[in-house]
């Protein structure tokens, strides 16, 4: 079974994405070590590497772009691709 967590970020993201009110330039601030604990994973180094490598995933597949913080410990700015925020838009139409 492949790895379920970038699907698991991806919708994370986009939770956070409706939360902030769809922001239209598509962008939601992000902390690795929420995420982390978000997931279920633990705050340590390695499910801060999981979660690493979960966002490297999706950006590799281009469903997200990512900005990193100056500041350790700053948040990331994430930007959810433009499909991706078509299809969360389209999953809070009402039906019919």
């Amino acid at each position: 079974m492949p790895d379920a967590l970038p699907d698991r970020l991806e919708m994370l993201l986009v939770a956070e994405w409706l939360e902030a009110g769809t922001p239209e330039e598509g962008t939601v601030r992000f902390h690795v070590g929420t995420a982390a604990e978000e997931l279920g994973l633990s705050g340590d180094r390695a499910g801060i590497l999981k979660v690493m490598a979960a966002l490297s995933a999706l950006e590799d597949a281009r469903r997200i772009e990512i900005r990193w913080g100056t500041q350790p410990g700053a948040p990331a700015s994430v930007r959810l691709a433009d499909a991706l925020q078509a299809d969360a838009r389209r999953a809070l139409e009402p039906p019919g």
